[in-house]
């Protein structure tokens, strides 16, 4: 039982990895074909993309989360 507890979080960390590797890719090569003309449009949609990211990768990290019964 505990060694698939093990796995499941090193599993985890894998896919967490992988996946932010591919957003941050995505994302560099969308914000890349488009022309802001003002550093105001840029920070803001490169913050709100930086934001997004935790919601999915609270799905992701949640072999990590304690229960109430572990110590």
């Amino acid at each position: 039982m505990c060694l698939m507890i093990k796995l499941k979080k090193i599993l985890s960390i894998f896919i967490f990895l992988f996946a932010m590797i591919i957003y941050c890719l995505l994302i560099m090569v969308i914000l890349s074909k488009i022309n802001f003309n003002h550093w105001l449009l840029e920070l803001l949609a490169y913050s709100i993309l930086g934001i997004i990211w935790v919601f999915p990768s609270m799905y992701i990290l949640r072999p990590f989360k304690r229960n109430k019964n572990e110590k």
